[in-house]
């Protein structure tokens, strides 16, 4: 990523922001600082390298948003490295302090996040929902915990969603109003055909698929690396096909 598209970033302005880097990692301009979720960017099994670095992007991190303790969504080596080159708060689950105190996560720079328990931060409404993890053959994980969570955020009058790893809820067909929904279509989240359940039923502004394209295929990993956001896009009526987005790593996205 260069300065220019680090420019771009933290450029002060009432529009929100986002710029993708691989699976669930996401960088957001929300309310003009600079937030993350789950960064996983040094890693030897990734496609390609993250267009940006852990090291570019610490010392102007505010605020690091966690999902869940899988290692592609809390990152030991990425998170490492924040507790040393950046000064951010981690907001995590509940379920993630252990392993945010074996990464080396400062009890002071942690703030536990609890489904259906929401509070303000830094001029952003989080509200954690509640997130099940998916499994092979669509199944629910035999070990998804009641503690993961998916964040809906409100800044400046928009919301922008991101379930999180999780197979569809009834809850995630209670929202309303939102302007950016993040997807992740594969097998062992919403898949095709749940995702475009949710779609259709939310018909939000703006829609961001992930989870595809990151790590190396295997046979065995199929379920989690493999997503299918071309063929989501075609299960959509054509209107939504149009607020759809297969976002290219290191491009920015300006949502106003």
């Amino acid at each position: 990523m260069t300065d220019n598209h680090l420019q771009d970033l933290l450029t002060p302005g009432s529009d929100i922001r986002l710029l993708w880097l691989g699976n669930l990692s996401w960088m957001m301009r929300l309310g003009g600082r600079l937030w993350a979720v789950d960064l996983d960017l040094e890693t030897d099994v990734r496609v390609h390298t993250s267009p940006i670095s852990t090291l570019e992007l610490a010392p102007h991190l505010d605020v690091h948003v966690i999902t869940h303790w899988h290692g592609d969504h809390l990152s030991s080596s990425t998170c490492a490295l924040l507790v040393e080159h950046s000064d951010c708060l981690f907001l995590l689950p509940a379920n993630c302090q252990q392993k945010a105190r074996q990464i080396g996560i400062p009890e002071e720079r942690i703030q536990i996040t609890r489904p259906d328990e929401p509070f303000d931060l830094l001029d952003v409404h989080v509200r954690p929902h509640r997130a099940l993890h998916g499994e092979k053959n669509f199944t629910v994980y035999r070990h998804a915990s009641f503690d993961d969570c998916g964040y809906l955020f409100e800044v400046g009058g928009k919301l922008l969603f991101q379930p999180g790893d999780t197979v569809l809820l009834e809850q995630h067909l209670d929202l309303q109003d939102i302007d950016v929904l993040f997807v992740s279509p594969t097998v062992h989240n919403m898949y095709i055909d749940r995702a475009a359940i949710l779609i259709h039923h939310l018909e939000p502004r703006r829609i961001f698929a992930q989870h595809f394209g990151t790590y190396s295929e295997t046979e065995d990993n199929l379920f989690w690396t493999r997503g299918y956001p071309d063929e989501l896009k075609s299960a959509l009526m054509p209107r939504l096909r149009d607020r759809f987005c297969k976002p290219v790593m290191g491009q920015l996205y300006v949502i106003d």
